[in-house]
């Protein structure tokens, strides 16, 4: 499989919040786009432009927005710059970010994929089906973690210590 390391609409989303992500625009680039990669493989083909400008700000309102509670933040971003990447179904590409971390099957294939593509890498690969290990390991040597992991336990430890009784507040049912 050819690892997909860069995508027009991904590049130019994050390109634009170079400034609020700092040291994490490696970090989330390479989740963003191992994500992309990961779909893409589950839906055996190409990731519709939606889907990109989903995974480039599904994310982003950690940076922007400044919270651990980001599904409304990043959304947001859908509305923000969907015109601008032709995208007409704001609607459907804001389902993909709000329902991402959601812990029940998506009755929509590319919601879905979204969906089981994300707990792919945030999982780094230990849950990784349908996709086998080669297929993960191939999408990482070319995209490496460079601490988006480190980052996000980081960020979730320091929330739950001021958040006890909802330190997750991404998680959907």
């Amino acid at each position: 499989m050819q690892v997909q390391t860069a995508h027009p609409i991904v590049d130019a989303v994050l390109d634009r919040y170079r400034g609020e992500l700092g040291e994490s625009l490696d970090p989330y680039r390479n989740h963003v786009l191992r994500g992309l990669n990961y779909q893409r493989l589950l839906l055996r083909d190409p990731v519709p432009d939606a889907a990109a400008l989903a995974w480039a700000v599904h994310d982003l309102g950690v940076w922007t927005a400044g919270t651990w509670d980001y599904l409304a933040p990043s959304a947001d971003l859908v509305t923000t710059h969907a015109a601008e990447f032709g995208i007409d179904d704001v609607e459907g590409t804001r389902r993909l970010v709000l329902d991402h971390h959601r812990l029940r099957r998506i009755d929509d294939r590319l919601g879905e994929t979204f969906r089981i593509a994300d707990r792919i890498d945030a999982s780094r690969g230990l849950l990784r089906s349908p996709l086998g290990r080669a297929d993960v390991e191939s999408v990482v040597a070319q995209l490496p973690y460079v601490g988006f992991h480190a980052y996000l336990a980081r960020r979730a430890a320091s929330y739950a210590l001021t958040h006890p009784l909802r330190p997750l507040p991404m998680i959907r049912w």
